[in-house]
């Protein structure tokens, strides 16, 4: 089935993850979890992907302390269609993120953010967006795309990440939400886990959110050199 996707780039849903399947809250934290948190981090670069994509609530936590700075924003010339921005020349690897109201403070839409690499910022809006927000992205040099009216059309952002950037492969690093939406439309090709030798506490999320019933094949599993800490790497039979 996977075949009939190749109008899509591939998605890898990468993530860490308890003993019982949950992935935020006072287990990231815990001292069993250092290791397993280091190596993910480290090679996030090592599946052939070059594009990240993040949903809202997830990069929020890292830009907890931005605010959207509007001060000499005009909307001149703004209309609600797709923006590349020369930034894109500069790089081939991206952050993609789903923000279909307009709403992530980033501070600018090209950098290291931390990493080696030299990044894009692509923001996935609806038409719902406030314009203003538009003429902030253009001014910061990020780039942005329209897949839907008041909801995220996910095919239709995927078709437009592949066409417009060239993307084939993206590694969805969360948070649940966006996982939960991908797998219900079955465009994730594979999945990438790390787990910790920790149970995650009450009312910690499932890395999944609530996922539709779905079947994998196990490409492979390992343990990693900590001796506690495992990889497993699923591969899709339903993506279509």
């Amino acid at each position: 089935m996977i075949s009939a996707k190749k109008e899509l780039p591939e998605i890898y849903i990468y993530m860490v993850q308890s003993i019982d399947g949950k992935g935020s809250g006072e287990m990231l934290f815990a001292p069993e979890s250092k290791f397993g948190m280091k190596y993910y981090f480290e090679n996030q670069y090592s599946w052939g992907c070059k594009s990240i994509l993040l949903g809202r609530t997830t990069c929020q936590i890292f830009l907890r302390d931005k605010e959207i700075d509007y001060t000499g924003i005009t909307t001149d010339n703004i209309d609600k269609k797709d923006y590349i921005s020369e930034n894109k020349k500069k790089t081939e690897y991206y952050y993609i993120t789903f923000d279909k109201n307009g709403k992530l403070p980033w501070p600018q839409g090209y950098g290291n953010f931390g990493r080696k690499q030299e990044i894009h910022i692509i923001s996935v809006l609806s038409e719902d967006v406030d314009i203003k927000y538009l003429a902030y992205l253009q001014k910061i040099g990020a780039s942005y795309i329209f897949a839907g009216e008041k909801n995220i059309n996910l095919k239709m952002a995927l078709s437009k990440l592949k066409n417009l950037f060239g993307i084939e492969k993206i590694l969805c690093e969360g948070g649940p939400k966006t996982n939960e939406l991908l797998l219900k439309e079955n465009l994730v090709n594979k999945l990438i886990i790390i787990k910790y030798p920790v149970i995650g506490q009450p009312g910690a999320l499932s890395i999944f959110g609530k996922a539709k019933l779905s079947s994998w094949s196990l490409e492979s599993f390992k343990m990693l050199s900590d001796g506690q800490t495992l990889l497993f790497v699923y591969n899709s039979k339903e993506s279509s």
